[in-house]
């Protein structure tokens, strides 16, 4: 019973350091970027907008962001299959695909390995 009980109180403590967690992480990326706040104004969540780049290239997200493009909220989603990454444009109030473009610059790093400037 106490075992139970000590079970309990360890999943509730694990859960609302979670939460916790998650609330700073979503609190951090609003103040690094004012397209984030506009996530309120979509229609389309991130996952719908992931969803239907993923099924026009036929492959993976890597990385999706809400991005402004002059005054018109956009999701830029890079989708990887086996032979390219492609950049992909979602409108974030229809959900339509705008763009799907081959993302160049991982082709041309492709073999040759990413050079540091640093």
């Amino acid at each position: 019973m106490k075992r139970n009980i000590l079970m309990t109180a360890l999943g509730a403590a694990l859960l609302a350091g979670g939460l916790g967690v998650a609330v700073a992480s979503n609190s951090a990326q609003q103040t690094n970027g004012e397209d984030d706040l506009n996530i309120a104004q979509t229609k389309v969540t991130l996952i719908q907008a992931v969803t239907a780049a993923e099924q026009k290239v036929g492959g993976r997200a890597a990385h999706a962001e809400l991005n402004d493009e002059n005054g018109k909220l956009v999701y830029s989603v890079e989708v990887v299959n086996d032979t390219q990454a492609t950049d992909v444009k979602v409108d974030a109030m229809s959900g339509q695909i705008l763009t799907a473009k081959a993302d160049l610059a991982d082709e041309e790093h492709e073999g040759k390995g990413e050079s540091n400037d640093d």
